[in-house]
Parts: C-alpha cells; sequence; structure tokens
C-alpha cells in the first residue's frame, strides 16, 4: 500500500511534481548509472529547504528506489527524495512516489492560500503535532515572561559544560503541569558548545510558551524546571496550535 504523504514528507526534505525525461542516464558524471538512474524534469516544487526552492524548470538525477515499480519515459508523478549529490547539477535519491493526481489537491489549494509552496499547510501540522507530543512528554507547559536572568553557582565549568544559567519566568497561564502561580525559576544551558546550542537561551523581556522538564539531583536545588530541548521555546500564538493539536 502506498505511503501517505504525511508519511513521506516526514522522510524526505525534497519533494516535486517531475516529468520523466531519460532512462538510464544521469545528469552528472559522478553519479553511477543503472536501470534506475533517471533524468526527472522538475515542474513544480512540492516542499523543499530554502537552498532548493526554485528547481522548477531543471532537470535532476533520480536514483530510483527499489521498492517501487520505476517510472515509464514520459511518466508524472510526485517524486520523494533525499539528496544525493549537489555539484553542477543535483542528483538525489527517492524514498517514495505517488501518483501526480495524488497531491493535486494540496497544488490547488496553495494556489488559492498564502501557502508558500504546497506542502507547507501540511509541513505546518507535522511541526505543531512533534510540538504537542514533546509538550505531552514534559513535566510543564506555561506561558510567561522573563523578568530576571543570572548565572546559577555552584558548577565547576569544563571544556563542554552547559554554563546554567536561571531565568525567572513570570507565568501568566499554565497549559499543563504542578506550577504554583506567579514567578518561577527556570535552568537552561547558556553555553554554545554542540551538545547545549540548540537549547532555548531565554532574553530579557522576552515572552512565550515554554515546554518544561523537572530538575533532579543538584539541579533542583538551583530551579524546580529547567529547558533541555531546542524546541522548549515557542511563541505565544503556538499555545493555539498545541490545545488544537492536542484535542
Amino acid at each position: 500500500m502506498p505511503e501517505d504523504v504525511t508519511a513521506l514528507i516526514r522522510k524526505a526534505p525534497l519533494s516535486f511534481l517531475g516529468t520523466v525525461i531519460r532512462l538510464g542516464s544521469a545528469r552528472m558524471t559522478a553519479v553511477p548509472v543503472d536501470d534506475r538512474t533517471a533524468v526527472v524534469q522538475v515542474d513544480q516544487v512540492l516542499h523543499a529547504p530554502d537552498a532548493f526552492k526554485r528547481l522548477a524548470g531543471t532537470e535532476v538525477t533520480v536514483q530510483l528506489s527499489s521498492e517501487v515499480d520505476p517510472p515509464a519515459l514520459g511518466e508524472s508523478a510526485a517524486f520523494f527524495t533525499q539528496g544525493m549529490v549537489y555539484g553542477e547539477s543535483l542528483a538525489v535519491t527517492e524514498v517514495g512516489r505517488l501518483p501526480a493526481d495524488a497531491v493535486q489537491e494540496h497544488v490547488a489549494l496553495a494556489a488559492t492560500t498564502a501557502n508558500a509552496m504546497p506542502f507547507s499547510a501540511l509541513q505546518r501540522d507535522i511541526r505543531d503535532a512533534d510540538m504537542a507530543a514533546h509538550a505531552d512528554d514534559a513535566d510543564a507547559v506555561v506561558v510567561g515572561v522573563v523578568v530576571s536572568l543570572e548565572q546559577a553557582d555552584g558548577f565547576q565549568a569544563s571544556e563542554h559544560s552547559p554554563d546554567w544559567w536561571r531565568a525567572q519566568l513570570d507565568v501568566e497561564h499554565v497549559e499543563r503541569g504542578e506550577v504554583p502561580s506567579g514567578k518561577i525559576a527556570v535552568l537552561y544551558p547558556n553555553s554554545l558548545d554542540f551538545r547545549w546550542y540548540k537549547v532555548p537561551k531565554p532574553k530579557a523581556s522576552q515572552e512565550g510558551m515554554w515546554i518544561l522538564h523537572a530538575t533532579t539531583g543538584d539541579l533542583s536545588q538551583q530551579a524546580p524546571f529547567q529547558l533541555l530541548h531546542p524546541d522548549d521555546y515557542q511563541p505565544v500564538q503556538k499555545l493555539d496550535a498545541l490545545q488544537a493539536a492536542r484535542r
């Protein structure tokens, strides 16, 4: 049974509507050619990283999946791919494929909305669902404003130490968890080391939705909660999306 669009978007960072113009051929000499190598003209990009959003009208080399029957010459389809080689052209590895008409409703909808690309709405839904799952695994979710910042003491510095700081949040709304009203202390790693640099670094007067994790051990003496994950800060507007995703 073919995978649905959402599952394929999760697996593939780049998808496009394309037409097969050559089989057993490649646009790049660095790509080995076999009977599952095709040159595909990109008719419309469905979703992509910023660097590849303007591929429409170009030809790319596609190493076709062994799990899907090869397309016919001249056939149009929605190709879901991962990058393989980038140079004078682009070569990608196919992770899935759908008939072109299977994505037409998304193409048509994007043409009548402010969505940048046909799968923009689906990508938002995926992010919101992931955020809701992350929030459900956390110990608390609050909306609040950062009212003070200070370095936490009592921790020995080392090459990869998190450099714990403490933010005081003035909590305006508790979405879930056992959180007292008023101000609460939240630890966060201020280090830019690779282990910590993606974790949110609160700023003075910053308002947002904070996804919090309970501290343990020595950290619990400094604050009851901490930030640990890149998604632990969200704009306030994401509260509505969280509530909708959890319904």
